[in-house]
């Protein structure tokens, strides 16, 4: 209803305000909460909305509703207390500390702003970065294990250092990107272990979903970069940055590719918790 409404009043619009409305509603899950919205990424189904039974007394504080769930108030996490913010894993100190210098690519254009991605087709011997086409900053977070695809019922509560990081990319203006090749069909379970594990508390975030049996996670963090300049990656394994890693016999022989380690680069801890093995399930 309210894009009809747009679009009647679309002919009132001065020549320059009109200009701006129509690339917003070009496109159709664009919303406004979507500071930059990446067309590569999978659109999430719309959560349903909260019970109203529960019942907020003060700012901050609720009352728990009958199901025995406690709803709450508050727009983003806390800060971390200092015991908790100093047991925050380096590696992922590392990857927000480099993600947050490069929040800002300078001229506007994104011309000249070195991606994390490598030039295709990629060369061991002589390896070199991407050159970013749009000026809007982000990173992509890997939540695949190594071959095994992501398990959204196996996504724990999210470490408050960690959350709390991500916060932090998000309001210096990085897009954040959630890549998995889980199909786009399983959009509403992954949006949603984000949301319930506070690492996308209010739902903000973009997903890299697999589109079709033959996508890859190469091509969508290659189509990704068509709308953003994707500054650094976390992962637990090289193939999370380049598929090159995927088919090397000897991965020992591409070391000219470990200077984008910690520089773009960044092997950390995964947010799941361990699948079970064989004889513990």
């Amino acid at each position: 209803m309210r894009v009809w409404l747009a679009l009647a009043l679309l002919p009132l619009l001065s020549g320059c305000l009109g200009a701006v409305a129509l690339p917003l509603l070009a496109g159709g899950t664009l919303m406004a909460r979507d500071k930059h919205r990446v067309r590569a990424a999978t659109h999430v189904p719309p959560t349903a909305p909260a019970s109203r039974k529960a019942r907020t007394n003060k700012p901050g504080v609720a009352t728990p509703n009958p199901s025995g769930a406690t709803l709450t108030t508050l727009k983003e996490l806390p800060p971390p207390s200092g015991a908790r913010a100093a047991a925050v894993d380096d590696r992922w100190q590392q990857f927000f500390a480099y993600a947050q210098e490069r929040s800002s690519p300078g001229d506007g254009k994104g011309a000249g702003i070195e991606s994390a991605l490598l030039n295709q087709p990629p060369s061991i011997d002589a390896p070199t970065r991407q050159r970013c086409s749009a000026p809007v900053p982000a990173v992509v977070i890997d939540l695949d294990e190594g071959a095994q695809a992501f398990a959204p019922e196996r996504l724990a509560h999210a470490p408050a250092d960690v959350a709390q990081g991500l916060v932090g990319l998000r309001g210096a203006g990085l897009v954040v990107l959630w890549i998995s090749r889980l199909p786009a069909s399983r959009a509403g379970d992954v949006a949603q272990a984000l949301r319930t594990s506070g690492l996308d508390a209010q739902g903000q975030d973009q997903l890299l979903l697999v589109r079709n049996r033959d996508d890859r996670k190469q091509a969508l963090r290659q189509d990704a970069s068509t709308d953003v300049c994707i500054v650094a990656i976390a992962g637990g394994e090289r193939g999370d940055f380049d598929e090159l890693f995927d088919y090397l016999r000897h991965p020992e022989s591409a070391f000219k590719l470990d200077s984008l380690t910690g520089h773009g680069w960044f092997l950390v801890p995964p947010l799941a918790t361990p699948s079970a093995s064989p004889t513990e399930r």
